[in-house]
């Protein structure tokens, strides 16, 4: 049909006319095409056609009835990109290469220049790249993408004595300097993989396990072998299972792609979490009793990243063996046994390896290291599960086991080892929390555990026995075993871990421990985060459940590995002195309960102070205010070091004083006599994440210390608004939505405190109008801790008694409306 509108009898208006309609019509029922390879190979077999029309009108405009036989222009038309792996996506750009010889006889440049203004007036997205035959080999020395693209080039249209030509050069820019295109190809792939890491929210293009991994293998091989397709290599270096297994992986995120086109209307390739219903129901998804439509989708796309990138780095690394040879790593090479190599903490298996696995397990029970080559990944996807159960129990008494444990995950191993592992592979976690899915954040958590960063949490985990360690690593496995279930993850995952202990044999007292710590495994984070954690009621209840110190320690270690497994960067120093101060006081109540009685704390401190010789060399008068201090928290929350500094920055105030500390943010301001307006300089921050305040008072002398979980670090700015806090009196901050049924109040929290609890949602400003209405009402608030998860505040105000905050609450909760 459209070799009919061209040769017609129109004019080119009409024959232009004609054709945009046409390209028109069929970009607009692209959705009715197909999905996947076939989407593909249908629109990219269009577009060939749409090209080569539009190139015959040029001639036929050029040329009239004297057109030459199309072998002897010398002009060739040839895909690139993905048009030419015959991977187009809907709003991909059409890349063209256009080879010629400028031969005297014809004019070249004018009908090139006629082709490509035309395909621009059509409506199609073209990028083009214009060379001459000669040009071919210098052009693709000049950048590794260029090169790559070039490589990638397939004929459309044109003579084909030229495209003959174009071959022997692509040849030739195959063979030259193989190692440095590979290595970078490798490179690049490794870059993107840092960039765009697995996550519940993949880069399906460039991410882990993305087309990219696929692409990559492709250019490696083309490279090395001329290959036109990865096909080409089955029972050369892969065979044909596993090259169907990741074809039809590589496929389905074929398809994954289409939808997600069509469905945005944009070239996006991040399956963002509010597309992921709509891919889900495209694809064929309907919800199950335990599974919604979306969740089933996420968790094949997952394991069809996982298949595609254990597939292409494998294959990737067997092509690079020779390339990646460095002779000077030979003296750091340990041959532990034939086919068995361990260089600088990391592992390293032969390719032809055929040992069971049971045979593997011997060495590895009797070898340390740190990481893996995936020639490991290699060996473990091609043996059997044939170990021993006590070769299993023994594994977790390794120093380091993540590695093992990566690697037949990787494999797609790890759920048939440890078959409660099956349940949670793949599945995402979308809480607005976890950044991984349950499978990966599992495994992180364990190789944290191995991994402790923070000195005082390595030192009691270095005091752990043998035994115990094996028990923990047991547990970082399984502590969230039990998601996916109805039932609560805590009580499914406590007999999970109690069935798979039974079964490796472990005494009924070491199995109860591992109950514990799993049932348990969010309870310190939850309360360091949550609660007063220096409330009698709070700290005994949790000492209770811990029962002894040994639990203590063992959850202590296990709620670092956890929190530093949910997303990067998310346990740092602020949450590090939450759980350590936590665990310090629980200690002290299971050592000497009778010690953390809130009086008997706050004078043993003053004890303390009485007898050191720098509090003692302040004034006699500022001795007596300080130890008559309303402040309780003072005491309760510092050290007896810090205390001093404090009561010192406090003594030698005039008027007022500040101190700003950054990475993360901590603002401190003292003042004496004047009044500063708290609720305004809070609201003009409200921009930051605010994690905690705590205000002293002694004598006509307020101290207060903002945390910040920030990096802010515009000194000048924040330095402005404190001077403004001193100038404001008045500022109408409004209500930012905080209503009087989210409060709860405990008149009884302790001895000297009330404790003021909101729970709301997340909002901008919440603690600035907090602290206007108590200044409003006088009220003497000591200490704010912030916790915020799944966009939910969870506040804690600490209120001196002394306040009346209590008699006056129906009036204060009445500002809340």
């Amino acid at each position: 049909m459209l070799e009919e509108i061209i040769y017609s009898n129109k004019d080119d208006f009409e024959i232009i006319k004609e054709l945009k309609n046409e390209i028109k019509k069929y970009t607009q029922n692209l959705e009715k095409v197909a999905v996947g390879k076939q989407f593909f190979i249908k629109y990219t077999k269009k577009m060939d056609e749409f090209i080569t029309i539009v190139f015959k009108f040029v001639l036929k405009k050029m040329f009239g009835y004297y057109r030459p036989n199309i072998n002897s222009l010398p002009i060739t038309l040839t895909a690139m990109g993905s048009y030419g792996r015959i991977q187009l996506s809907l709003y991909s750009d059409i890349d063209i290469m256009i080879v010629y010889k400028d031969i005297r006889g014809y004019n070249i440049k004018n009908i090139i220049e006629n082709f490509i203004t035309l395909l621009w007036d059509l409506g199609l997205k073209i990028g083009h790249r214009i060379h001459k035959i000669d040009e071919l080999f210098e052009v693709s020395k000049t950048d590794i993408m260029i090169k790559t693209a070039i490589l990638e080039s397939r004929y459309i249209y044109g003579s084909k004595h030229l495209w003959v030509e174009i071959q022997n050069e692509l040849k030739k820019i195959r063979q030259y300097n193989q190692k440095e295109f590979i290595l970078a190809r490798y490179k690049k792939i490794k870059e993107y993989h840092q960039k765009f890491p697995l996550s519940m929210e993949p880069n399906i293009k460039k991410g882990f396990g993305g087309m990219r991994d696929a692409n990559t293998l492709f250019w490696i091989a083309n490279v090395l072998y001329g290959i036109s397709k990865n096909s080409e290599l089955v029972g050369i270096i892969y065979d044909e299972f596993e090259y169907k297994e990741y074809r039809n992986a590589l496929e389905f995120i074929f398809r994954v792609r289409t939808h997600l086109h069509i469905i945005t209307k944009s070239h996006k390739d991040i399956v963002s979490l509010e597309y992921h219903k709509d891919i889900a129901l495209k694809l064929g998804y309907i919800d199950t009793p335990r599974l919604k439509a979306e969740r089933q989708f996420i968790k094949d796309l997952l394991k069809s990243l996982w298949i595609i990138n254990r597939f292409t780095s494998i294959h990737i690394k067997k092509l690079l063996r020779s390339f990646l040879y460095n002779p000077k790593n030979i003296s750091k090479l340990n041959r532990i046994t034939k086919n068995y190599y361990i260089c600088e903490n990391k592992i390293y298996i032969n390719w032809h390896n055929n040992d069971t696995m049971k045979e593997s397990f011997k060495i590895f029970l009797k070898n340390e290291f740190k990481t893996y080559d995936v020639s490991l990944v290699n060996l473990f996807y091609k043996q059997k599960i044939d170990i021993t159960k006590k070769q299993l129990k023994d594994l977790f008494k390794k120093e380091s086991i993540y590695p093992i444990i990566k690697a037949l995950y990787k494999a797609n191993k790890l759920h048939i080892l440890i078959p409660a592992f099956e349940k949670i592979l793949y599945l995402a976690q979308f809480d607005g929390y976890h950044q991984y899915p349950v499978d990966i954040h599992s495994i992180k958590t364990l190789y944290n555990l191995e991994n402790i960063r923070f000195d005082n949490i390595k030192k009691i985990y270095n005091k752990l026995d043998k035994n115990h360690k094996q028990i923990l690593k047991i547990v970082a496995l399984f502590h969230d075993l039990g998601k996916g279930r109805k039932e609560d993850h805590h009580l499914v995952g406590e007999k999970l871990i109690a069935e798979f202990m039974e079964y490796l044999g472990f005494k009924y007292s070491e199995i109860k421990i591992a109950k514990k710590l799993v049932r348990y495994h969010t309870t310190m984070s939850n309360i360091a985060q949550r609660e007063d954690i220096d409330n009698d009621k709070v700290l005994f209840n949790f000492a209770n459940i811990i029962g002894d110190k040994l639990s203590l320690d063992m959850l202590y270690i296990l709620t670092y590995a956890d929190i530093e497994a949910v997303s990067d960067g998310l346990f740092n120093s602020f949450k590090e002195n939450l759980i350590t101060t936590l665990y310090k006081n629980t200690l002290e109540i299971i050592e000497n309960k009778e010690l953390l009685v809130l009086s008997n704390k706050r004078s043993k401190k003053e004890k303390l102070l009485l007898k050191n010789k720098k509090f003692l060399s302040l004034p006699k008068i500022w001795q007596k205010k300080v130890l008559n201090s309303p402040s309780t928290q003072l005491f309760l929350k510092n050290s007896i070091d810090e205390i001093i500094e404090i009561i010192y920055k406090m003594q030698k105030v005039k008027t007022y004083t500040y101190k700003i500390n950054f990475n993360p943010l901590r603002i401190e301001i003292i003042k004496k006599d004047l009044n500063f307006n708290l609720g305004y300089f809070l609201a003009k921050l409200s921009y930051l994440p605010l994690r905690h305040i705590a205000i002293y008072k002694v004598d006509n002398v307020k101290y207060f210390k903002m945390e910040f979980e920030s990096e802010e670090e515009d000194k000048w700015s924040i330095s402005e608004l404190i001077e403004e806090g001193f100038k404001t009196d008045e500022y109408n901050f409004i209500n930012p939505g905080i209503k009087s049924k989210e409060f709860t109040i405990d008149c009884n929290h302790s001895k000297n405190y009330i404790a003021l609890k909101l729970q709301t949602a997340d909002k901008k400003g919440i603690i600035a109008f907090i602290m206007q209405i108590m200044d409003k009402y006088n009220i003497d608030v000591e200490d704010i801790k912030i916790s915020i998860q799944k966009n939910i505040v969870r506040d804690i105000l600490i209120i001196n008694k002394n306040s009346n905050f209590c008699n006056k609450q129906k009036q204060i909760l009445g500002e809340f409306k």
